[in-house]
């Protein structure tokens, strides 16, 4: 899931993983040698482990990302729209349809 990779011009290491269908590529401030290249490995398998159990704060592993607010704000949306929550529309329907059973409104929704 994710790989790690040295940038073309620099010794730098970074990630490059999917999180929510998104490309992500972090860069760190490790350079590249083994013993951080096997450091970068266990993070990168750690952070794959919590978004398979749905646990990944972006925000925790990359906090002075750009991309860390639009991640935690898409995620924030996701949960948003996986709640029991129903939506206007359907809140409204079953509203009215049992205020039709008791014959306060004699209207219909559509």
């Amino acid at each position: 899931m994710a790989s790690i990779r040295r940038r073309k011009g620099s010794n730098m290491l970074f990630v490059d993983f999917y999180y929510m269908g998104i490309r992500c590529r972090e860069t760190t401030n490790l350079t590249d040698t083994p013993a951080n290249r096997k450091k970068l490995e266990k993070v990168a398998e750690k952070m794959k482990a919590e978004i398979i159990l749905g646990l990944f704060n972006y925000a925790k592993y990359f906090p002075k990302s750009d991309k860390a607010a639009q991640m935690v704000a898409l995620n924030d949306r996701k949960e948003c729209i996986n709640t029991d929550t129903p939506s206007f529309e359907q809140f409204a329907e079953l509203w009215f349809s049992e205020k039709k059973l008791n014959g306060a409104i004699p209207i219909s929704v559509k």
